[in-house]
C-alpha cells in the first residue's frame, strides 16, 4: 500500500499530546508489512514550525512541510462570526496547499488517504476527485466539545457567549465532514470509544475504533513521596485551566495538611505559572523526555475540567506506572477503567490524593493497577494489529 498522510502540524518534534498521537501513528503504519511507501505533508503554522531534521528517519518515508499563516485576524473571524462559520477551521485552509496535494495526487496513485485530525480533514472533499485512494480521518477528539466546556466553565458573560458561537459553528462543521456525502470518507478512526460512539450515531461513514499507541517505558516511576506533578502544553486553554484549578482549590489545601508536599509542573509555556508565586510549586518549562520527568515527580494530577479524546498524557502516565489520580475529563476515552478512579466532586478529587500521600502501600498499588491497564489497552503490538486489520477490511471494500 502507498499511504498518503496530511496533518495539521509536525508529529515532530514531540511537543505536545497530539503531536505525540500523530508521531505514533506514523510509527505504526510503518512498521506494518503491507506499507510500501508513506509520504507526510504537514502543515506549519508560527506555532508549530516544520522541522524535516526532527523528522523520524525511515526508508519507507517521504516528508514535506507546508507553511501556512493561523494568525487570528480580527476582520476575518468577525465575518466568519456572523456567518456562522467555523474560524478554528477555516484559518487552516490554504488554497497552495490544495493545489500542492492536487498535483501530488494527480501525478502518484496512492491507495489511502489519511487525515490527521479534523483540522486535516477540511482537505479531503476538494481532493477527492483527483484520487480513487481509499479517505481516512482520524478523530483524535470531538472538537465542539473542547469549546463547549470552556464555554461553560468560563465565568465572564461576553467571552462565554463568544466561546458558545465558537463551539456551535464547529459542531455543524465538524458533522459536515463526518458525513459520508460531503466529506468523502471511507473510514473514521476514533482515538476513544466514547467518541466513536457520538460519530456513530451521526454519521453513515464506516467507523472503527483505534487507540494511540505507546511504548511501554523502560523507565518507571520512583513513587516518590509528597511529590506530585502535571505535565501539558500551555497553549492549549484546557491544560491551563487544569493547572489553575488545581493551583485554586486543591494544592493550597492539601499543603495546609501536608506541608512538605511539591507540585512539578512541567511543558512548554508552563512558565506562565511563575506569578502565582505558591511554596511548592516548582516550574520545569519544556522538557524533553516527558515520561522521565513524570517517573521523577511521583502522583501523577489528571485534573482536567475539559476536553474531549484519550490524553496522551494519561497514557505516557501509565507507561511509567506512575500513580495518577483521574478527574471525569482526563479519564475520557479510558475503555473499561475502574470507575471508583474517576472524580467529578472536588473533596473526591482532593481525598483519594491524601489517601495515596498517606499510604506508600495504595500508591504502589495504583501503580501496579495502571500499569497492569496500559499493557492491556494501549501498547504498541495490540494498536499495531489493530490497525492491521482496519487497513485490510478497508481494502476488502470496494
Amino acid at each position: 500500500m502507498k499511504v498518503l498522510i496530511i496533518s495539521h502540524k509536525p508529529p515532530y518534534p514531540i511537543t505536545d499530546g497530539g503531536s505525540l498521537a500523530m508521531s505514533r501513528l506514523l510509527i505504526d503504519i510503518l512498521s506494518l508489512d503491507e506499507i510500501e511507501s508513506v509520504n507526510y505533508h504537514a502543515l506549519a503554522t508560527h506555532k508549530h514550525p516544520f522541522e524535516s531534521s526532527a523528522f523520524l528517519k525511515h526508508p519507507k518515508l517521504k516528508v514535506s512541510g507546508h507553511q501556512i499563516d493561523t494568525r487570528i485576524k480580527p476582520i476575518a473571524a468577525l465575518i466568519a462570526l456572523i456567518k456562522q462559520e467555523s474560524y478554528n477551521l477555516r484559518r487552516f485552509y490554504d488554497n497552495k496547499v490544495l493545489g500542492t496535494l492536487q498535483k501530488e495526487l494527480s501525478i502518484q496513485a496512492y491507495d489511502i488517504v489519511i487525515f490527521e485530525s479534523l483540522f486535516a480533514a477540511v482537505y479531503a472533499a476538494p481532493l477527492s476527485k483527483f484520487t480513487k485512494a481509499k479517505f481516512i480521518y482520524r478523530a483524535h477528539n470531538i472538537e465542539y466539545r473542547i469549546w463547549k466546556d470552556l464555554a461553560n466553565n468560563t465565568k465572564n458573560i461576553f467571552k462565554k457567549w463568544y466561546l458558545q458561537q465558537l463551539a456551535y459553528a464547529l459542531k455543524w462543521a465538524e458533522r459536515t465532514i463526518w458525513s459520508e456525502d460531503l466529506g468523502k470518507l471511507d473510514l473514521i478512526l476514533a482515538i476513544s470509544q466514547e467518541d466513536l460512539q457520538q460519530i456513530e450515531a451521526e454519521t453513515l461513514s464506516t467507523c472503527r475504533y483505534l487507540p494511540s499507541s505507546i511504548e511501554i517505558s523502560a523507565v518507571k516511576s520512583n513513587l516518590a513521596p509528597l511529590q506530585l506533578c502535571f505535565l501539558g502544553a500551555f497553549n492549549w486553554n484546557p491544560n491551563i485551566e487544569a493547572v489553575e484549578w488545581f493551583l485554586n482549590k486543591v494544592f493550597p489545601q492539601l499543603k495546609q495538611e501536608l506541608p512538605a508536599l511539591e507540585f512539578h509542573i512541567a511543558g512548554k509555556g508552563s512558565e506562565a505559572f511563575r506569578d502565582w508565586q505558591l511554596p511548592g510549586v516548582h516550574l520545569h518549562g519544556f522538557v524533553p523526555d516527558a515520561r522521565a520527568f513524570i517517573a521523577e515527580h511521583g502522583i501523577f494530577v489528571g485534573c482536567l475540567q475539559s476536553g474531549s479524546g484519550v490524553k496522551m498524557k494519561i497514557l505516557e502516565a501509565m507507561s511509567v506506572g506512575a500513580p495518577i489520580v483521574l478527574s471525569q475529563k482526563s479519564a475520557d476515552g479510558l475503555p473499561m477503567l475502574d470507575p471508583t478512579l474517576i472524580h467529578d466532586q472536588l473533596d473526591d478529587f482532593k481525598n483519594d490524593l491524601i489517601s495515596l500521600l498517606s499510604s506508600p502501600q495504595e500508591l504502589l498499588e495504583r501503580s501496579n493497577y495502571f500499569s497492569t491497564y496500559f499493557s492491556r489497552h494501549f501498547n504498541a503490538t495490540h494498536v499495531q494489529k489493530q490497525l492491521k486489520m482496519h487497513l485490510k477490511e478497508l481494502q476488502n471494500n470496494k
